[in-house]
């Protein structure tokens, strides 16, 4: 965290890469929770899709490319089916969400009390309320910010209807994306901070948020920078996998 005293962006950066091998057994169980949902309704789509599409061509089509053509003719023949599918999906988001609420709370404990995980597990459950209060206040900030962005490009577009330039209603478009990108950012910083230091001094969700908005605004200028080397961080290994996933081909199957 950039609010240790005396440590630069760069030193935090490293410190927290380095404490991220140390502690690998939790980041393992943080990245299996994750898998075990994804992997989860992956299985039980590729079951709908073949069912649904009964190795027809179609099958071997969304391989290479996502035809709408093939995905209209499944809402018409199998409606009913796949929203069923997407039912249980958001069933098993909402419980991925929850059980990472947990996880998040037992990683926090086992950094900030230099905890093992059994330990870390038992101080997750006590915090996990006030965490999941903290979740659904960003959740709520977060569609705010939605909403705002949609009206302002919406009344900015109709603003700028008699303009002359057909490229107007991108850059309303476009500008109002980045912005509404940064805003996010920011929010998503906050949302870290905030549940860092309710863990550390027992403040509840409400104030732990107030307390973060104005660290991350106006007492800590390094707070926003690293958000953006860990989103660095983050685009360069997605990069990596994207570029290793063109060379996979398309015919063959566990490589899929």
């Amino acid at each position: 965290s950039p609010s240790c005293r005396g440590y630069s962006m760069g030193s935090s950066y490293v410190s927290g890469f380095r404490i991220a091998l140390q502690r690998w057994p939790l980041a393992l169980i943080l990245f299996a929770a994750t898998s075990v949902f994804a992997v989860a309704f992956g299985a039980a789509a590729w079951s709908w899709l073949a069912s649904a599409l009964d190795k027809s061509l179609a099958t071997r089509t969304l391989l290479t490319d996502l035809d709408m053509n093939v995905f209209v003719d499944l809402i018409a023949h199998h409606g009913e089916s796949l929203w069923m599918l997407l039912a249980g999906g958001t069933l098993l988001a909402i419980v991925s969400w929850l059980v990472g609420v947990g996880l998040n709370a037992m990683a926090i404990a086992a950094l900030g009390d230099d905890l093992s995980l059994a330990p870390a597990a038992h101080r997750a459950l006590d915090l996990y309320v006030r965490f999941l209060r903290l979740d659904l206040l960003a959740m709520a900030v977060d569609a705010l910010l939605l909403i705002a962005t949609v009206v302002v490009a919406r009344w900015l577009t109709h603003w700028m209807a008699e303009s002359p330039s057909e490229i107007t209603v991108y850059l309303i478009a476009g500008g109002s994306a980045c912005v509404a990108g940064v805003l996010l950012m920011f929010f998503t910083a906050v949302h870290d901070h905030a549940r860092i230091h309710s863990a550390a001094t027992g403040t509840g969700a409400a104030g732990a948020y107030v307390w973060a908005l104005a660290f991350v605004a106006a007492r800590e200028r390094r707070a926003m920078p690293l958000v953006l080397l860990l989103l660095a961080t983050g685009g360069a290994g997605w990069l990596i996998y994207q570029t290793v996933g063109m060379l996979i081909v398309t015919s063959w199957t566990p490589g899929v």
